[in-house]
């Protein structure tokens, strides 16, 4: 029963796509002009097309303008203000909503030093072109609106991914390598994260020593193998929470933990409240920022 209740919860909002337009520096924030420190549960592409302000990401400081985007994974701690001439999208989407290509997408953004991209002059005008449109379609409510907006999103996220590249100074190969094997690792943790949440299995599925799987989440991540699993489940956790009406001791068993005081003690390490606390505070749709 609880299982049923969890799949049908994935079904409901694995495939949102929420787009907030700012303007003027304004969009469906707690405060006005920017957002209080805050975590996500899901994926964000913060793109400014005109305008200037501050994002603090993970403790780092961007000042930014024109033609910026930032790439947000769930568990990054930020806060970001507006000034008033700012105009962009806010796009906040769950991970498995990219399936269809493999999930490689949301790689992009699990690699804290790289969350902040400028974008060429030249090709500032044609992306926000394509926030448009994704923005268009997502308004426009027929048989085959998502699966536009699915396909405008997989666009944004391949210039991005483009835009990226350019930067790049890492040998070509050894970065392919590296890639593969990161993919293959969240591909791992996504499919067996309620299960298997020692390491072991996953150094043994990838066929790699722990020490090199260390070297290539924590290169990306910023974090190691261990905690990037780790925050996985508990952005599930804060997911259900927020989302279902689960109780705290049905999550920890959908979650495959065997000791709740150890569960309730990391959420609230990385959450800052206790998994009833967050429920409380959380508001149950995808526009909370």
């Amino acid at each position: 029963m609880i299982k049923n209740e969890f799949e049908k919860l994935i079904k409901k909002y694995d495939k949102k796509i929420v787009i907030d337009k700012i303007v003027d520096g304004k969009y469906n924030t707690v405060n006005n002009y920017g957002t209080i420190l805050h975590r996500h549960v899901f994926y964000q592409i913060v793109w400014i097309a005109k305008g200037s302000g501050a994002h603090m990401i993970e403790g780092q400081n961007y000042e930014y303008s024109d033609g910026t985007i930032f790439l947000l994974a769930p568990y990054y701690l930020h806060k970001i203000s507006y000034d008033k001439n700012v105009q962009g999208y806010v796009i906040s989407f769950c991970d498995s909503l990219l399936d269809r290509f493999q999930n490689k997408s949301t790689l992009l953004f699990h690699n804290i030093d790289k969350a902040y991209i400028e974008v060429p002059n030249k090709e500032v005008e044609l992306l926000n072109d394509e926030f448009n449109l994704l923005n268009h379609y997502s308004i426009t409510n027929t048989s085959i609106s998502q699966s536009i907006v699915q396909d405008y999103l997989h666009i944004i996220l391949t210039k991005i991914n483009g835009f990226k590249s350019l930067k790049e100074k890492d040998s070509v190969q050894a970065q392919t390598n590296d890639t593969k094997i990161l993919e293959q690792f969240v591909l791992l943790v996504r499919q067996h994260y309620t299960e298997e949440k020692q390491l072991h299995f996953y150094t043994s599925q990838l066929a790699i020593s722990q020490k090199k799987l260390n070297q290539i989440v924590r290169n990306a991540t910023g974090h190691t193998p261990a905690k990037f699993l780790e925050t996985y489940i508990l952005n599930e956790a804060a997911r259900i929470l927020r989302y279902s009406d689960l109780s705290v001791k049905q999550t920890v068993a959908e979650l495959g933990y065997s000791d709740s005081s150890y569960f309730i003690k990391a959420f609230k390490k990385q959450f800052k409240k206790t998994p009833t606390e967050y429920r409380k505070s959380a508001k149950l749709n995808l526009n909370t920022k």
